[in-house]
């Protein structure tokens, strides 16, 4: 291992010295040419060109560069896109504008010379990426999709990932995840979700394997998702769940130097907190919710609220600096919007011999927390740089250096956003956060070493929200990631014409260090305590004082410590380092393309080594082969077949390599005879795809073949009834299983593409279908049929499972334009993907009078079905909730306990007359949307340009709990919950037959506050105006002036609106399952100014 880092320090010093030769070679090229062009200068015998510079459909592009190759001399066109020059004979000129390919052009015997530019964009979408290499997109018979740089930087965002939501058909995007600084990552599917095991996407940078969670939009060229067998064959043992490839911007032969400046500044903030009842409101609930749990408690009892009290709260301001009492918001106490830069610049030339494209990027994005400092504000600050260089070193040779470089550094309280979002969910709103200095004498001491005032808590509630922002310390998180690969390639025409060879190697690093200078927490019994002082009312008083007597003991009261300190403990101050990573890929690649009169063939053959060191771990490795041939006839009959053979460190010898092999055909009817006087399209390609893809990942565990054993102390062993104590001992691992292997896919595509009327309306749909199956399954659940517990062990990771997933995607699309300067266009997207489960492994629900319960399986249904007590009607009344309670010889009718009038009463699904575990049953949809969707729409005008994107999912639920939708609900042991505006239609007597929640409960109560329960499963579907951006590109007459070919200043919005169906749950639709502590999604709204020199 030292040896392996011996050599890979070296290589790392290799990329360094050929990085600064080659760009040596590219400045001493590009200053050759500026000497050439002086000589040619003061040649004779100048005649005069004119001409016109458009885009492809005739529009004039005003301020395009025309200049004399080689050469300094040049003009610019004007509003017309007119040019005039002059020219010796023989010389060229060349003709360029920003966002489109330049183009030279010979002078010889010509006078008027008008130039048609293709955008960048057209040319990006004319070749695609595929695996390993590139293709013409109208040769393509598999199932990809493609979105350039444009459409990303649209998105303000930290994460590449979220950007990527509604933008192409096949991806399904959800930020599960929230919105937090630094930890937004949103969960990729490419077509759904196809089996119950891991289901993430491959990452490809560059070719090579790298996540790209955190690239910087600037430094991105072309993303694309590759979806069908074709199209992730060559990935083969990792393609089955889809690939995703991005490529990074280079520079082009001819391309004058371009520098690009990028600057924006913003607000973020969260799309919305959840809404608390007010204090008034959260009193007149409370009591009521007393009383159903305590009939007989009198109506002046202390612990309820007085009238007086809550006639007060409905009146008081909220801090009590009326002394009417506290009414806390705790999201508008801790949360603020936060500020977001985005700076970036890019250099990008090239000449006949080198090319090149340099990027520095800095983002941040500032805190969303009041009361904090920079310190341990919760910052996310993300530093990028790229070099991309290529260079001929002679007429066959190219040498391409590529260096990345990336850093995070992520900042937050020592209180994690979890727990700050779950105090503000669960703090009750009437008890107060700082105890003012009354003037008492017991507590001033205490006030002078507390900065001059005191943090409320109690048994109850430990925790205090001010402590938790500004006294809990904080932690930094720094993650640096450096990536570089050397390729050389060489032109092998001299064998035979369309021969290539080419070879690479990259090393990529990863490292993380954490500064922790938290202030730790400490225990009492099981409950955990802050390790900032926090004070109480003194301990013969209760948390019920605070209910009506609040004034009082602001103004008079002395105070107790609440957890046994007077002052802050001192903070932690300690540095844990990640295990470092370190990835060097070795991949060699032969191709072959050449065209034989009407006839095209191209062929590849890729050999790769991958080899992985984590910390101190064993490598992980991978190798195989790839390969793939294609064959048109007049670009008419399209036919490739795709193979990939793999292997993987996951499974035993004579189980660990793989053959998966897949074909694609395709026609492209439009060129036959009987299409050419139908002029109303201009083209129509059909296209299938058949082939097996392999999935080899199971999360965090290795060697599932292998049998291993770990180390226990002081283990207890019977035999009969005596009892002997080991010391060391060593234990059994999961049972291994050395036939496992890869789980498959076969997968199907048939596809059309489509363009009608001058290419302004365009069409492509896909229809699919895969069959999973040898699931990687581990039996280690309680759903899933391994061994009896009286075995004492757990059953291997076995290959069985089957699960179906089928679909339908399309995008539409139309570009319009009315008079010269006015365009217009939309492009529209839709998926739709399901998967059945054919088999899983599962128990039998055979329930206690042999009854099979077919509404129980997971088998039949779909990956991630919630599964719940169906509920059927509240209790009526007192005589219901008695014949219930009697039930089953008093038990009951619920497995739960007693119901009173106004709780949930399930459906007894198997009528047995008990609700119990077989009465759950399928309801709603999974968490991921079986369908999403993206509308882009957009126009120019002149300078002026608009776009914006709604972005949906449907066919989607999610199971809440807890805090997030449960009446006074019991969280973290002691402290008990508060109320929301769905509450206030909750039964009572008077609204019986209009109450859409049970009758209220402080506290425990697993009847109604259950799980999984459909009361509280809600459809998630959501529409949202994801984006939006205004642009202005000033005129060329004024920037020319200047020296500046383009200044473009525009405003962003993203996350500006959402319709969606949660209602009084007030809750973002793309919060995940569970309790609510979740930090919500970013509203993002910036300004920002886009300059090229």
């Amino acid at each position: 291992m030292e040896k392996f880092y011996k050599t890979s320090t070296g290589c790392a010093r290799a990329l360094k010295s050929v990085s600064f030769a080659l760009l040596l070679v590219m400045f001493l090229s590009v200053n050759v040419g500026a000497v050439h062009a002086q000589g040619a200068s003061a040649q004779t015998g100048k005649r005069r060109i004119t001409g016109t510079v458009t885009d492809t459909d005739g529009a004039p592009l005003v301020g395009a560069t025309v200049y004399i190759k080689d050469t300094n001399v040049g003009t610019t066109t004007n509003t017309d896109g007119l040019f005039v020059i002059d020219v010796l004979p023989k010389q060229q000129i060349t003709v360029s504008y920003i966002g489109y390919l330049s183009q030279t052009l010979p002078t010889d015997g010509r006078e008027v010379i008008n130039i048609k530019l293709k955008s960048d964009t057209d040319l990006l979408e004319e070749v695609v990426v595929v695996g390993y290499n590139v293709q013409k997109k109208e040769t393509i018979t598999g199932s990809i999709a493609t979105i350039t740089t444009k459409d990303l930087k649209q998105s303000p965002t930290a994460n590449i990932n979220n950007a990527l939501a509604g933008r192409m058909p096949g991806l399904l995007v959800n930020q599960f995840s929230g919105g937090e600084p630094g930890n937004d990552a949103a969960q990729l599917n490419i077509r759904g979700i196809s089996t119950y095991g891991q289901s993430g996407v491959i990452m490809i940078v560059d070719g090579i394997e790298r996540d790209m969670s955190y690239l910087a939009p600037d430094e991105i060229e072309t993303f694309t998702i590759l979806k069908d067998a074709s199209a992730t064959a060559p990935y083969g043992i990792r393609g089955a769940n889809g690939v995703i490839v991005v490529t990074t911007k280079r520079g082009r032969k001819g391309e004058k130097p371009t520098v690009d400046f990028k600057a924006s500044v913003g607000i973020s903030e969260p799309i919305r907190y959840p809404d608390y009842l007010g204090s008034a409101d959260y009193a007149t609930l409370y009591n009521e919710a007393m009383l159903n749990d305590n009939p007989s408690l009198a109506a002046d009892s202390p612990s309820l609220f007085t009238q007086t009290a809550i006639d007060n709260y409905r009146r008081a301001k909220g801090d009590n600096s009326d002394g009417l009492g506290y009414n806390w918001d705790y999201f508008d106490y801790a949360f603020q919007p936060s500020v977001l830069q985005d700076y970036s610049l890019s250099v990008r030339g090239g000449t006949d011999r080198a090319r090149y494209f340099i990027l520095g990027s800095y983002y941040k994005q500032g805190g969303n927390y009041k009361h904090s400092n920079s310190d341990n504000a919760n910052n996310f600050l993300r530093y990028n740089f790229r070099a991309n260089v290529d260079v001929d070193a002679t007429k066959r040779l190219k040498i391409s250096v590529d260096l990345g470089a990336r850093v995070t550094e992520y900042t937050y309280p020592g209180a994690t956003a979890a727990n700050i979002i779950s105090l503000a969910n669960t703090q009750p709103p009437y008890l107060p956060i700082v105890l003012p200095n009354n003037g008492n004498e017991v507590n001033q001491g205490d006030f002078e070493e507390n900065g001059g005032y005191l943090l409320y808590a109690d048994n109850d509630y430990r925790y205090n929200m001010l402590g938790q922002l500004s006294r809990s310390g904080f932690s930094k998180r720094t993650r640096r990631y450096l990536q570089g690969s050397f390729k050389l390639s060489h032109d092998l025409d001299f064998i035979t014409e369309g021969l290539s060879i080419a070879a690479q190697f990259s090393y990529d690093t990863f490292n993380q260090h954490t500064i922790n200078n938290s202030v730790p927490t400490h225990s009492t019994g099981n409950l955990t305590y802050p390790g900032y002082s926090t004070w109480m009312l003194p301990e013969e008083y209760s948390i019920d004082e605070w209910k009506n007597n609040s004034a009082y003991w602001i103004q008079n009261g002395s105070y107790v410590t609440a957890n046994q300190r007077t002052t802050d403990d001192a903070q932690g101050n300690s540095l844990s380092h990640a295990n470092p990573e370190g990835t060097s890929r070795f991949q060699a690649r032969l191709d072959y393309a050449r065209k034989f009169g009407d006839h095209n063939v191209t062929a590849m053959v890729l050999y790769y080594m991958q080899n992985k060191i984590v910390g101190k771990e064993v490598p992980y490795r991978y190798m195989g082969f790839s390969g793939r041939a294609t064959y048109d006839y007049k670009n008419k009959y399209l036919f490739e077949f795709n193979i990939g053979y793999n292997g993987s460190e996951n499974f035993a010898r004579g189980h660990r390599f793989g053959v998966f092999p897949a074909g694609s055909i395709g026609w492209v009817v439009s060129q036959e005879e009987f299409m050419k006087n139908v002029r109303w399209i201009d083209h129509l390609k059909l296209r299938a795809s058949y082939g097996l893809v392999g999935n080899d990942q199971m999360g965090s565990t290795r060697f599932a073949y292998l049998q291993y054993y770990t180390s226990g102390s002081n283990m207890n062993i019977y035999f009969g009834e005596d009892k002997k104590a080991f010391g060391t001992t060593l234990i059994e691992g999961i049972f291994a299983n050395p036939s496992l292997t890869w789980e498959k896919a076969r997968k199907f595509n048939f596809g059309i593409d489509a363009e009608f009327f001058h290419q302004r309306l365009t069409l492509s749909v896909d229809v699919f279908k895969e069959h999973r199956y040898d699931i990687l399954t581990s039996l280690n659940t309680d759903d899933k049929l391994g061994f009896p517990y009286i075995v004492g062990q757990t059953a291997p990771i076995v290959n069985s499972g089957i699960v179906d997933n089928r679909g339908i995607e399309f995008q539409l699309g139309w570009d319009g334009r009315i008079g010269q300067h006015f365009r217009y266009w939309i492009r529209p997207n839709f998926t739709f993907a399901r998967n059945k489960v054919k088999f899983c492994n599962e128990i039998s629900y055979v329930d206690s009078n042999g009854r099979d319960c077919p509404w129980r399986y997971q088998t039949g249904r779909r990956v991630g079905e919630n599964f719940c007590y169906i509920f059927d009607h509240f209790v009526a009344d007192q005589d219901e909730a008695d014949r219930l309670n009697a039930m089953n010889g008093g038990s009951g009718f619920a497995i739960w306990g007693p119901v009173q009038p106004g709780d949930v009463v399930y459906k007894d699904m198997n009528g047995d007359g008990v609700v119990n575990n077989y009465d759950r049953a399928a309801v709603g949809n999974p968490r991921t949307p079986e369908i999403q969707y993206g509308i882009p729409v957009g126009l120019s005008y002149k300078g002026f340009d608009f776009s914006m994107l709604w972005q949906g999912s449907a066919l989607c639920s999610v199971q809440l709990s807890g805090p997030a939708v449960w009446d006074f609900p019991l969280y973290d042991q002691s402290r008990t919950g508060k109320v929301r505006k769905m509450h206030l239609n909750r039964w009572t007597p008077e609204t019986a037959a209009t109450a859409t929640y049970p009758a209220l409960h402080y506290g425990i109560h697993n009847n109604n506050k259950q799980q999984y329960s459909s009361l509280f499963l809600y459809d998630a579907s959501y529409i949202r105006l994801k984006n939006v951006e205004i642009g202005y590109t000033l005129p060329k007459a004024w920037t020319s002036k200047a020296g500046i070919q383009s200044v473009r200043i525009y405003a962003q919005g993203q996350n500006l609106l959402t319709f969606d169906r949660l209602g009084d749950v007030d809750m973002d639709p793309e919060i995940k399952n569970g309790d609510g502590s979740w930090f919500p999604v970013q509203r993002v709204v910036n300004l920002g100014i886009n300059m090229t020199f």
